[in-house]
């Protein structure tokens, strides 16, 4: 099987869950910003509990564009994109074995690391096609509605979402690749995404968590931050850094993974073998 075929295989192999995340990103991004003129108005005066401040972060309010887009569409949106990046990352490696799949492609004339970058490649290209697909009709949503944003800052705000899902897609191949199962490897990045998004939603509103806060990658793709203060080319890095580490570490736990013949019971961290055949002879 050559690269091209298996690039082409894991887009296929995942287009449905990209195609409609991007879908429903653009659907609610065009309504977040169609609904904005008049919750504007209702939300001038507003005063803005303080465990509400955290999801429109730098912006302060959520009558401004920038805070009513952080709070609508760039709270929650990322999470959506890194659900389906998890998804595809644990299908990688312990998902395709689980499949019984994996000792195929391993037969081919390629080696593990080329196969798992072809992976990575195929799985960072939908990622990123999913976050940059609904922004065109939310530009034009804008010029529509009279939106007061910067195109380009919503832009920014947009390419951030890139490095942190690449992170966790990364995260969630590694978690494949080292763990026994999928099951596994899904609980264990899936549970990374929700203890660093808490710390960084609670460490805004509690002062002994401040400076811990700044370990979470949500802190570094918060979104208000580029909306106000301009794009971070400092913090995009610092995260694709992270996400290159992760992927590193996947092509290593790959090279050293026992791959089983049948493949494994997809379990929550049981490594029960299943049986090539359906079932087992009677007596």
């Amino acid at each position: 099987m050559k690269g091209a075929s298996i690039v082409r295989k894991t887009l296929r192999d995942h287009a449905g869950a990209g195609i409609s995340v991007a879908v429903t990103a653009a659907l609610i991004g065009i309504l977040d910003l169609l609904i904005y003129p008049s919750y504007s108005k209702q939300l001038k005066d507003f005063e803005m509990p303080e465990a509400f401040k955290a999801l429109v972060g730098e912006a302060t309010s959520i009558a401004s564009p920038q805070g009513f887009i952080t709070a609508e569409y760039f709270s929650w949106i990322p999470l959506l994109v890194i659900v389906v990046a998890i998804i595809a990352g644990t299908a990688t490696i312990a998902g395709e074995e689980s499949a019984g799949t994996l000792e195929f492609l391993l037969a081919q004339p390629v080696s593990r690391t080329r196969l798992l970058l072809q992976k990575a490649g195929a799985l960072s290209l939908l990622i990123t096609l999913v976050i940059l697909v609904p922004y065109p009709f939310m530009l034009a949503m804008m010029a529509l509605t009279d939106f007061d944003l910067s195109r380009m800052s919503f832009l920014g705000a947009t390419v951030t979402m890139i490095p942190i899902s690449l992170l966790f897609l990364y995260l969630a191949l590694w978690c494949s690749a080292a763990l026994p199962t999928r099951a596994a490897a899904a609980i264990t990045s899936g549970g990374v995404v929700v203890v660093t998004f808490f710390l960084n939603t609670i460490g805004a509103l509690v002062d002994v968590l401040d400076q811990p806060r700044k370990i979470s990658p949500f802190y570094w793709a918060d979104a208000s931050h580029v909306l106000v203060s301009g794009f971070d080319w400092l913090r995009v890095i610092l995260m694709l850094l992270v996400a290159g580490v992760f992927l590193g570490l996947a092509a290593w736990s790959f090279q050293r993974r026992e791959v089983s013949s049948g493949g494994k019971e997809v379990s929550f961290g049981l490594r029960r073998r299943r049986l090539a055949n359906a079932s087992a002879p009677s007596d």
